[in-house]
Order: structure tokens, then sequence, then C-alpha cells
């Protein structure tokens, strides 16, 4: 794809850098046939939204005075369930996916991440990112590599990687969409809420 063609995906869907628990394998031409029908027409099976606790965190007191005691608590757990998925997602590289948990930059349009899986430039992949929200949804797609560069990260050799979504069930990049706009969201407000205390 050219760099044209990237700038309008960049257009298209907002993206924001997270650290997200994302499971890969590079799969042949004939594996991406067997699972496109599967992956399109299958929803991620959840009943909360995305966006569901961002509104739960907004009404759990219309106190403003309670709502700035309890969003250091909130912030505090959010880190500590961040460091749980850290634990649980160590790479196990006897399995078929690749297991990471790492910084990402990621759209409803695809994914860039750094990993030591052997896949080049037009390669497909298969991908589940785990949405961090409860019920913890993990949402699949099918992929293929725009690019695939060697590079080190803090002394060791991994390939940053860039895949676009070629195959994906339009309700779970809703999901993926909704939960990048209320993580910007929180990100916002946060900043915003660290420089009035300033």
């Amino acid at each position: 794809m050219s760099d044209a063609n990237m700038d309008d995906d960049r257009r298209e869907y907002f993206r924001i850098k997270d650290r997200l628990a994302i499971e890969i394998r590079a799969i042949s031409d004939d594996e991406f046939l067997q699972l496109e029908n599967t992956i399109r027409y299958n929803p991620t099976q959840v009943i909360d939204k995305a966006y569901d606790m961002h509104f739960l965190k907004e009404s759990i007191s219309s106190d403003e005075k309670e709502k700035n005691h309890i969003l250091p608590y909130l912030v505090m757990i959010d880190k500590k369930l961040d460091m749980l998925i850290d634990f649980l997602y160590k790479p196990k590289k006897d399995e078929l996916f690749r297991t990471s948990y790492m910084e990402v930059e990621v759209s409803g349009s695809g994914i860039k991440f750094f990993t030591d899986l052997e896949i080049h430039g037009g390669d497909y992949a298969e991908i589940r990112i785990v949405i961090p929200r409860f019920p913890y949804p993990k949402i699949t797609a099918l992929a293929q590599v725009l690019r695939s560069e060697d590079c080190l990260v803090n002394g060791t050799e991994y390939r940053e990687v860039i895949v676009r979504f070629v195959v994906i069930n339009e309700e779970d990049r809703d999901l993926l969409i909704n939960y990048i706009f209320v993580k910007d969201r929180e990100r916002l407000r946060l900043k915003k809420e660290l420089f009035c205390e300033q």
C-alpha cells in the first residue's frame, strides 16, 4: 500500500497509543480463505460495550469533591489490572500464537506493534486483541502486513510491524473504535485535571 493510501487510512480512523494484550500468528493464503467468513460474520460475544466502564465512573457520584477522591483509586486499580494482564500474557514460545502485552498504536483500520515473529510485508496474519474493559472481549481480525522492519527495542531485536485489518466483524470494529474514543477521552480528562491542579 502506498504512503498516500496509508495517509487516507489515518484520516479515516482515529488512532491512539495504548498498552494492549495481542495474539498474532502468520497464516497462509489457504488459512486466510478458511477463516474469512467465520471472522467476518461472527462478532465477539459481549453484552457490555467498551464505554460502559467510562459511564460507570462518571455516574459514581454527582459530588465533584467525592469524584476527585475516587478517581485516584480508579487509576490505581487500572494500573494494578495492567500489571496483572502483563503477568498473565507472558509470551509462550510453544503456542501457535505469539502473545504479548505491549505498547501499540491502534485504530479501527489496523495496528502497529513490535514482535519477534518472522513476518514480512504482504504476509497475512490472524490477530486477536483483548479490549481491557469488562468483560475483556477478544476481537479477532485477519490482517495484511503493510510494513515490517527490523529494529532494536531496549537492546533486543524486534520487527516493527504495521498491519491493516482486511477482515473484521463490523460489530467488533465498532467495539474497538468505541474503546479508542473512550480511552482518548479519559486521557484528555486526566490531562485537564492534572493541568487544573497546577
